[in-house]
C-alpha cells in the first residue's frame, strides 16, 4: 500500500486574515455537510484560484486587500503535498505576467486564494471539493448534495 503524502503549509495572518480563513472554512463545511480539516479549506481555495483565467488570477494576486489580511500570526495547516504543485503553477503563471514582479510571495498567494474563494459561487466550490480526491489521491469525503 502506498502512503499518502501530506505536509504543513505556513499561513501568515492578521486578525482579519484569521477571520477570513475561518469564514471560508465554515462555509466549506456547511456546503460539504461535514466536519473538514483546515487543510481542506486551504487546498480548495488554492485550487479555485488555480482554475482562474490568467487575467483574473493576476487581478486576485494584485488585490490591495491582501495587505490587510497578512500579518504576524503564523498558523500551519496540513494538506496534500499536491498543493505545492498548484502553488508552483500559479507562481509560474504570475511570472509570465508583466504586472507582477517579482513572483508573488506564497503567503500572499494563499490569502488571494481565500479572498477568491469567498467570492466564488457555491456550485463552483462544491465542484472543486468533489474534484479534490482526483487531484490528491485521497479518499473522498461525503459528497455534498
Amino acid at each position: 500500500m502506498g502512503s499518502q503524502q501530506s505536509r504543513a503549509y505556513k499561513l501568515q495572518l492578521s486578525d482579519e486574515g484569521i477571520h477570513l480563513f475561518l469564514q471560508c472554512h465554515c462555509r466549506l463545511c456547511h456546503l460539504a455537510e461535514d466536519f473538514l480539516p483546515y487543510g481542506t479549506t486551504l487546498f480548495i481555495a488554492v485550487d479555485l484560484l488555480h482554475r482562474c483565467a490568467a487575467d483574473d488570477l493576476i487581478a486576485e494576486l494584485l488585490d490591495p486587500q491582501i495587505d490587510r489580511l497578512g500579518g504576524r500570526k503564523v498558523r500551519h495547516v496540513g494538506t496534500s503535498n499536491t498543493l505545492s504543485r498548484l502553488v508552483d503553477d500559479i507562481v509560474e503563471a504570475a511570472g509570465r505576467s508583466e504586472a507582477i514582479h517579482p513572483s508573488p510571495q506564497v503567503w500572499r498567494l494563499y490569502l488571494s486564494a481565500l479572498v477568491h474563494m469567498q467570492a466564488t459561487e457555491d456550485i463552483k466550490v462544491i465542484q472543486c471539493f468533489r474534484d479534490m480526491p482526483l487531484k490528491t489521491g485521497r479518499p473522498s469525503h461525503r459528497a455534498p448534495r
